[in-house]
């Protein structure tokens, strides 16, 4: 800032003009707020003495300028100016004239909003905090007593955690306000006192708890007192949140006490003993748990607490009611406050709900039946608490359904409520109370979610009316309420039946029509969106003739429509929704009015010109495309495709790949319409996406071309020349894998079909790609699967003489190099598994002798060959296999081989369709035996690959093998176990099958060996957990608080399991043990995920603290499931986050040895980024800053040296991940 301007702001501002000192103190808050500004001591004296001379100018717009020139002016002095700057401030607070207290209150609360944090932080809270605490006890003066707290609040809120040695003081000073005469007084020390509380050590805090719980308990205490307290208790509680456990047993007696025993008129005092009991509830469900018995009956009780209405509200149900309904007219007196009563106790009940998930079963029939009752709530406040109380409980029954019994018991107790939660819920529809009606319709969506059955013919009979009136209301303010109306109608609609629906399709669709129409876009759009919808209930099955009664309503719909259509002034959410709405009904409906249909395409193609609505209509022409009736589009086929093949040369993702579905579409059900020409330039740009940069497109690039060569047979010379270089050089990519490669095959088999190349061409490009040298083993296995697929396609004759070409090779293999031998292996197994190769006697001397080859690729080549062709002919090759694997049974190298082919056999077979080819019960009995004579070998590898065989072996006959395995798992030989408890996780697959059954009768006994003596059974058994819990929890639900101790008991380190091995020059300490901790906290990450009801979060946490001391490759999983459990348990964490600070701060804080290698420097930032992550997520949960612990982890290590850019980072993948602002929140 330049000296001159200042001298001129300084020269202006003790003018005598009014208009110069505003413009002066406007300059300078201008410059105040430039980066660069900087001055010398002396002229920071004469600007705070000029800006505090201004607080007292008469004129409120200069004083004002003025005070929001002292917060940009704190930050810019140096720190002896700040301190005197704040001394003058606090003086006038103390000392001065009423309109100097004013605004130097006003003033201090701007400094203190205005400092962004240390090291200012600290000379602010240093300067002003004696004063306050002075200013806070002066008794004689109550103004200044208000102001101090109030402006204690706001420093203690954002600089808590910076002043540690005051806050006892603030508190000792604040507890006395708390008897003040004045109300205002005692409410500014109770929201004083709520922040401190947050950052009080244990001590202070419990000389605080105390003080205000022996206070509640003193006899004959004052009804104010009492009330001031009992507010003070729950706003300490929310500030503390789980450290406050450790007084419920005697906070929750007083609050029950007072609340019960309040008299008529102190309906206040009830609502703040309601408030602190819903506190209690949300940030100390562990704790409170214990009181549940008694908070949630008291809850129930003063939901219906009405004086003024002494009916027996919850017995209403019947029909007589419905002309009686009370409305707020009934009742006139502006005195009756019992409404704050209901308000309070409805949030304490969804305080409850939220908090006690595992008590669902005790609490939905009785809060169901208490919230659906009050539902005819006369105050529309404490109604949208009910019926958020409702929502929250509906939810929780619907997140609980099929995860536990306790779930299912309350989804079952909910579908038998519906009817009466309808019947409900019509009644208030028929409220005027647009505010109301709203609320109704989140309740019913909620439901409908969780309960799509209950959306029938019936219900929407009891609800329609209610349903037209509301999207026909024209008060004001009822955008909203249309709102709700439109989305509950289109989620019901989706969870509905068609001939729920039809009948009331004639009175629904006009107030529809209607809202589609309204200005407000938000509306207009909504309502769009429900005309798509129902779309398909008028015409549930084309092309079947449309009923006449709803025929008449086509042409209002195809009219709105088109209107919407062709406005150009649109926002884009109804430009969109237009669009979404004119594809389907052309779709459905395009056979009834053809002349509209031809306009409203043409209005389609028109969108595809507009950048912004682009990929909409594209989506819409597809839909267009499979329209179910028959859409002339000649006249636009070839704009459209000349559009769409433009869109592919487009960066947007999105676009292209719409844009090759659509042109999929187009060409399936109308490419005999398009020209020679246009799908030559088509066939150009399609073949430039075949490329591994992005397999998704390039499967649906694959798959155009094998449409174009179905529908236009001419092209495929041009894609045989074009397409075949791309689809090698895919074809070599270590990428190609799922859709990719099926389409990648279907097309050589097209191209083969349509004659445009020979199957020998085909063969000796494929043979070529294969064989290069750069061609890796995955692209090989592809590669072998498209000639295995070319041979099916070409015909036995084919088939046979390719295979003998391969076999010639492998003959002569001395003159083929390594590639080329891999290829023919894995192709004569491809070809196998669809062929019978027994034909070829010489074929299983060739698999042997590759068996022995000294390349391991070979070896693992003939091995998985081998397997394949078992498929083929198992009456052939699976005896030679046995026979094989029992004659190498003492060198478990080459068993090895032979077992991995075997279970390559297994593998296919158990993925075989019913029907399909299987093994016989002699064959499965001799595999049996063969691979429980196998389990025996010691030999990890061979363990393995035999325990997958069983999974996969029992999978294919489990009548027969389960039985046997589950008499082999107490085995006396542990290595047997060990292999047969393993093989569970084989057995247990994402989709139903038939061993599910058997299999949840075994699994109890198979879990039992979590206590094995012999920790390979352990290890084993903590796999099969984990496997059954991730990919079929329904399996092991019953069985998971029976097995968790045992498998808590897998996370501690075994001492007898860690050796000592001695390696000459030095010794190596060897953990057998990590593997097994390892895999057991996997296993609990598992279970979080899938069986969370089951698990008790405190129990659960133990082993954690342990884990976060632990190996690092312990550490890594713990860290994740600390942070899902910070999310998902946030109160449990805090509960134990101190506990939990020490191993992370030791982790932050290790460092690598000075002659550590790359991989191990690798490996310790890993750890760290694994650290920080679980970190960000504990720095996510409310109040977590409370935790001094935490507070100074991030302050001192995490937000300082290379930690911060780490962490920083962390944060940002995190908000780009939810869509949020990194920068948003401290931490």
């Amino acid at each position: 800032m330049s000296t001159q301007i200042l001298g001129s702001i300084l020269e202006r501002i003790v003018s005598k003009d009014k208009d110069h000192r505003y413009m002066a103190v406007s300059d300078l808050q201008s410059e105040l707020r430039k980066p660069e500004f900087r001055t010398d001591d002396s002229t920071e004296r004469r600007l705070c003495k000029a800006v505090l001379q201004q607080l007292d100018e008469s004129s409120g717009d200069i004083s004002g300028l003025a005070i929001k020139c002292l917060g940009l002016l704190a930050c810019r002095l140096q720190k002896d100016n700040v301190e005197t700057l704040l001394q003058d401030l606090c003086t006038k607070l103390s000392t001065g004239k009423e309109h100097q207290r004013d605004l130097a209150s006003i003033g201090l609360k701007t400094v203190v909003a205005d400092v962004p944090g240390p090291p200012l932080a600290t000379t602010v809270v240093k300067s002003i905090t004696p004063h306050l605490i002075a200013g806070i006890r002066k008794q004689e003066d109550a103004d200044v007593a208000s102001m101090s707290l109030d402006i204690t609040n706001d420093l203690v809120s954002k600089f808590g955690n910076q002043m540690p040695g005051d806050l006892a003081a603030v508190a000792e000073a604040v507890i006395p306000q708390l008897d003040s005469s004045k109300s205002s007084i005692r409410k500014r020390a109770i929201h004083c006192l709520g922040a401190v509380a947050a950052y009080l050590p244990e001590d202070v805090l419990d000389r605080l708890a105390e003080h205000l719980l022996n206070r509640l308990a003193t006899q004959g205490l004052k009804f104010e007192s009492a009330q001031t307290y009992m507010h003070c208790l729950g706003a300490v509680s929310r500030s503390v949140s789980w450290r406050f456990g450790r007084y419920l047993d005697t906070a929750v007696p007083l609050a029950v006490q007072y609340c019960q025993g309040a008299e008529e008129g102190q309906d206040e005092l009830q609502e703040y003993c309601l408030q602190a009991l819903e506190a209690f509830t949300l940030q100390c469900p562990a704790a409170a748990r214990a009181h549940f018995t008694t908070i949630f009956p008291l809850a129930l009780e003063c939901l219906r607490y009405d004086p003024n209405y002494t009916e027996d509200m919850e017995q209403s149900g019947s029909e007589e009611e419905d002309a009686d309904e009370l409305t707020d007219e009934d009742y006139s007196d502006d005195e009756d406050a019992s409404w704050k009563v209901r308000r309070a106790a409805a949030k304490l009940v969804a305080g409850v709900i939220v908090s006690q998930p595992e008590l669902l079963p005790t609490i939905y029939p009785q809060a169901s039946q208490a919230l659906v009752a009050r539902f005819r709530e006369r105050e529309e406040n404490v109604k949208a608490d009910i019926f958020s109380a409702f929502v929250d409980l509906v939810h929780m029954v619907g997140s609980h359904a099929g995860r536990s019994d306790a779930g299912n018991a309350a989804g079952a107790q909910l579908r038998s409520d519906a009817g009466s939660i309808l019947k409900a819920a019509a009644r208030q529809l028929r409220e005027k109370s647009p505010k109301t009606r709203s609320g109704i319709f989140l309740a019913l969506r909620e439901l409908v979610l969780v309960l799509p059955e209950c959306c029938t013919a019936e219900t929407m009979s009891l609800l329609l009316p209610a349903i037209l009136q509301s999207l026909t209301d024209k008060a004001s303010g009822s955008a909203a309420l249309k709102l709700q109306t439109l989305q509950f109608l289109q989620l019901a609609l989706k969870c509905g039946r068609a001939p729920a629906w039809q009948p009331h399709m004639a009175q629904l669709l006009p107030p529809l029509l209607a809202c589609a129409r309204e200005r407000y876009y938000k509306v207009s759009a909504e309502a769009l969106r429900m005309c798509t919808a129902a779309v398909p209930v008028l015409r549930p099955r084309p092309p079947a003739p449309l009923d006449p009664a709803l025929q008449a309503m086509v042409p209002g719909l195809l009219s709105v429509v088109e209107e919407k259509l062709a406005a150009q002034d649109q926002d884009q959410e109804v430009k969109e929704a237009a669009i979404n709405c004119a594809g389907s009904t052309i779709a459905y409906l395009g056979d009834v009015k053809p002349s509209t249909t031809s306009t409203l395409v043409q209005m389609l193609v028109a969108r595809l010109r507009n950048d912004i609505t682009r990929l909409t209509a594209v989506k819409a022409l597809e839909s267009v495309a499979t329209a179910p009736v028959p859409v002339p589009l000649g006249p636009v086929l070839q704009p459209v495709l000349t559009h769409l093949t433009s869109f592919l040369r487009k960066a947007n993702r999105p676009l292209r790949q719409a844009s090759l579905s659509s042109i999929d579409a187009l060409m399936t059900r109308h490419g005999d319409a398009a020209g020679q020409q246009q799908v030559q330039g088509l066939v150009e740009e399609v073949v430039a996406l075949i490329s591994d940069a992005d397999l998704v497109v390039a499967a649906m690039s694959l798959h155009l071309c094998c449409t174009l060569l179905q529908r236009h047979p001419a092209c495929a010379s041009d894609l045989s020349a074009s397409a075949l270089p791309p689809s090698m050089a895919l074809l070599q990519s270590q990428l190609l894998q799922g859709a990719a490669l099926q389409e990648l095959q279907a097309f050589l088999v097209g191209l083969l079909q349509s004659s445009a190349i020979s199957f020998d061409q085909l063969l000796s490009s494929l043979l070529t790609a294969g064989q290069m040298p750069a061609t890796g083993k995955t692209a090989q296995h592809a590669t072998a699967q498209c000639i295995a697929s070319l041979c099916a396609a070409a015909g036995y004759e084919r088939t046979m003489a390719t295979v003998t070409s391969l076999l010639s090779s492998l003959e002569g293999s001395q003159h083929q190099g390594e590639a080329a031998q891999r290829l023919a292996l894995l192709t004569v197994g491809e070809v196998g598994r669809t062929a019978d190769l027994s034909a070829f006697p010489p074929l299983k001397g060739a698999l042997t002798r590759a068996l022995s080859s000294s390349s391991e690729d070979i070896k693992g080549c003939a091995s998985l060959a081998l397997g394949a062709v078992c498929i083929g002919n198992l009456t052939a090759y699976l005896p030679f296999l046995l026979q094989a694997i029992q004659d190498q049974a003492a060198v478990p190298k080459d068993q090895y081989l032979l077992l991995k082919a075997l279970n390559e056999a297994l593998v296919s077979l158990s993925a075989q369709p019913p029907g399909g080819t299987t093994l016989g019960v002699q064959d499965q009995q001799q595999v049996l035996a063969l691979l429980l004579q196998a389990s025996e070998t010691g030999e990890e590898e061979c363990a393995n690959v035999v325990a997958e065989c069983l999974g996969h072996l029992a999978l294919l006959a489990p009548a027969n093998v389960l039985p046997i395995l589950q008499e082999n798992a107490a085995s006396q030989s542990a290595a047997r176990r060990a292999v047969i408890v393993f093989a569970v996780k084989f057995m247990v697959v994402d989709k139903p099958h038939p061993i599910d059954g058997l299999l949840h009768e075994a699994m109890a006994g198979f879990l039992s060996r979590l206590t094995d003596a012999d920790w390979h059974v352990r290890r084993a058994a903590v796999q099969a957990l984990s496997a059954a819990a991730h990919n079929k929890a329904e399996l092991i639900a019953d069985m998971v608080q029976g097995a968790l101790p045992a498998l808590y008991a897998q996370t501690v380190v075994d001492q007898s399991l860690v050796r000592m091995v001695d390696l000459g020059p030095f010794k190596l300490k060897v953990d057998d043990g990590l593997e097994l901790r390892k895999s057991a906290f996997e296993a609990m990450d598992v279970l979080l995920d899938t069986c969370r009801s089951r698990l008790a979060i405190d129990a659960f946490l133990q082993p954690l603290r342990d884990g976060l001391k632990d190996h690092y490759d312990v550490k890594m999983p713990c860290h994740l499931l600390l942070g899902k459990l910070a999310a998902v348990a946030p109160a449990h964490v805090m509960g134990a986050l101190e506990d939990l600070i020490p191993p992370l701060t030791a982790t932050l804080t290790a460092r690598p040895k000075a002659d550590a290698v790359k991989q191990e420097v690798d490996r310790n930032e890993d750890m760290l980024r694994s650290c920080l992550r679980a970190i960000e997520a504990v720095a996510r949960i409310p109040n977590v800053d409370t935790c001094a612990p935490f507070t100074t982890l991030m302050t001192s290590t995490v937000l300082q040296g290379n930690l911060q850019p780490k962490y920083a980072a962390i944060k940002a993948e995190r908000a780009e991940a939810d869509g949020l602002d990194a920068t948003a929140a401290e931490w």
